[in-house]
Parts: structure tokens; C-alpha cells; sequence
């Protein structure tokens, strides 16, 4: 017996826009040259496989209002963290302090309108948290400086 083969249909694409849609949403997941997403509040860089941020209660700080995004962390190191900031926030003014047994590193921007605190765990040197906040208006160099410490700057 001959098989005969019958000539095929080229693959049409019947609804072009689905195929363009489509195309534009797998593109845009792709993150290019391993940049970091970006916390939505502020903007600024998240540290790598970090997501999920959870939002924090509005709160005040010397007079002024704070908005602020949590993120949790487990296993990563507090100055592997802490670098990676570093690196990624030119212009920030790093803030160290120690409360309630964690290490505090906060990273500022000079307008005092941003900032991000790495919180290291009880135990060891492992990070507990980031935490991201956007202030308006920004803080003072004193305010900042106070910003982790356990007692607010007299005004």
C-alpha cells in the first residue's frame, strides 16, 4: 500500500492581537542583565529573590507621615544584604544601629524622603527583614540618625 501525504495548512494566526498580547506579557517577565525588581512604594531596587511585600501600617515619625512595604527574608546574611544595598543605592547614607538584639542597617536618600532597613535575626548573622519607607516630607540629618534608635529626637 502507498501512503499518500496530503499538503498541510500553514499555521495562520487567527486573532493577531492575542498573539501580540501574548508575546508582550512573556517579554516583559523576562528581567534583562539580572536587575531587581522594584519596591512599589518607593521605587527602589529589591534585593534579589525577594517578593511579596506586605504593607505597614501608616505611621509618623517626628511630625511626619511614613508609608512603608515588609518583606520577609530567610538564610540570607545581614552584610552580604547590606553590600548589595550598598551597591545599589548610590547617594544613600547608611544608618547603623542595634535594638531589641537585632542589628538595624538603614540606608537613607539624601533628601530623607526614602529609605530601606535590613534587620538582622536574634541569633546570628542572618537577615530577618527589609523593610522599605517613603516620608513626606523627607527628615532631617538629625531624624534619620534617629531614625532605629530606641528614643525619638526631642523637636
Amino acid at each position: 500500500m502507498i501512503k499518500t501525504c496530503q499538503m498541510q495548512k500553514p499555521l495562520s494566526i487567527e486573532y493577531p492581537w492575542l498573539a501580540i498580547l501574548t508575546l508582550a506579557a512573556v517579554m516583559s517577565s523576562i528581567r534583562v542583565d539580572g536587575a531587581s525588581p522594584q519596591d512599589p512604594l518607593t521605587g527602589l531596587p529589591v534585593y534579589p529573590g525577594i517578593t511579596d511585600p506586605s504593607s505597614l501600617p501608616q505611621a509618623d515619625f517626628c511630625g511626619k507621615q511614613m508609608q512603608g512595604d515588609f518583606y520577609i527574608v530567610v538564610k540570607d546574611r545581614v552584610d552580604v544584604v547590606t553590600n548589595w544595598y550598598g551597591r545599589h543605592l548610590p547617594g544613600f547614607r547608611k544608618y547603623h544601629a542595634r535594638t531589641d538584639g537585632r542589628s538595624q542597617d538603614t540606608f537613607f536618600s539624601s533628601d530623607g524622603t526614602t529609605e530601606v532597613t535590613v534587620t538582622g535575626s536574634k541569633a546570628g548573622t542572618a537577615v530577618y527583614s527589609i523593610s522599605y519607607g517613603r516620608f513626606q516630607p523627607g527628615l532631617s540629618a538629625r531624624e534619620m540618625a534617629s531614625f532605629n534608635q530606641p528614643k525619638k529626637p526631642a523637636r
